[in-house]
């Protein structure tokens, strides 16, 4: 299942679960924005000990994770938020 949810939904979303959580707030009447942090892998190819990249057995490179970086990103106006759900 697919849950896609524009910025407007996801604020008044946020909204009633702060309302729920006796947090009385109101996003209509104020400035808000909404921003997200996103860890994103880092990548390389796996290489050799002497240097040439790995393949597997299609002949296709293969990856490794080297580390881990974390991304700020702005949720504007026109943007979606998407939930995949396995059922």
């Amino acid at each position: 299942m697919k849950i896609k949810l524009d910025q407007w939904e996801l604020m008044h979303a946020i909204e009633e679960y702060l309302n729920k959580k006796n947090l009385s707030v109101d996003f209509s009447n104020t400035y808000t924005e909404l921003y997200a942090e996103v860890t994103e892998e880092i990548k390389q190819h796996k290489k050799h000990k002497n240097g040439k990249v790995v393949k597997n057995e299609y002949g296709y490179p293969e990856w490794e994770k080297v580390g881990e970086e974390k991304n700020t990103v702005h949720i504007k106006e026109d943007d979606e938020i998407e939930i995949f759900v396995e059922c």
